[in-house]
């Protein structure tokens, strides 16, 4: 008989958490980090030991032990809400000025990134990088893009003839 150091392993499993549950919990996760997660669980449930566990599902035996803390604190909800990696970084702009940005970058009024850049430093006081400006513009869903230049001399009527095969010498085809 294998004798065991330390307080007995003991989780108090809610009713509907049973192993066939657990199981299918599992099966049907999306999420693969919620899949490995629930796959644990299942396999306490059943009666491996968290060692056995950890290495099973290829995981630090740490990670088992908070997945296991997670499910004491708050069931299943709790092991599914929780999220690895923090918040991320507050945003330079408010809500309310990341809109004004939007407005104004769909208006046509910037052409590069560089002169949005310059603009949220005027009106905001706010420094961004170029490459920071193309991250906002990416997560605000938004692009300076403006319609191609047309010369002051341009006619559009003489060109749009042309684009139709209008034109009064015929392109040669070599041969």
């Amino acid at each position: 008989m294998e004798s065991i150091r330390g307080r007995p392993f003991a989780i108090e499993w809610q009713a509907a958490d049973t192993a066939e549950a657990l199981k299918a919990a599992y099966q049907t996760a999306r999420d693969a980090v919620i899949r490995t997660r629930l796959h644990a669980l299942w396999l306490v449930r059943c009666g491996w030991r968290l060692r056995a566990v950890a290495e099973a599902m290829g995981t630090h035996y740490r990670s088992v032990q908070r997945w296991v803390y997670w499910y004491r604190a708050g069931g299943l909800a709790a092991v599914r809400a929780h999220r690895m990696g923090g918040t991320g970084q507050v945003p330079f702009l408010t809500a309310k000025a990341q809109e004004e940005v939007a407005a104004e970058v769909a208006s046509g009024r910037f052409r590069t990134a560089a002169e949005i850049r310059d603009w949220i430093a005027e009106e905001y006081a706010v420094s961004y990088t170029v490459a920071g400006v193309y991250g906002l513009l990416a997560r605000l869903r938004c692009a300076p893009k403006v319609p191609r230049p047309v010369h002051a001399k341009a006619d559009r009527a003489q060109q749009a003839a042309w684009k139709k095969g209008g034109s009064r010498t015929p392109s040669r085809q070599p041969g």
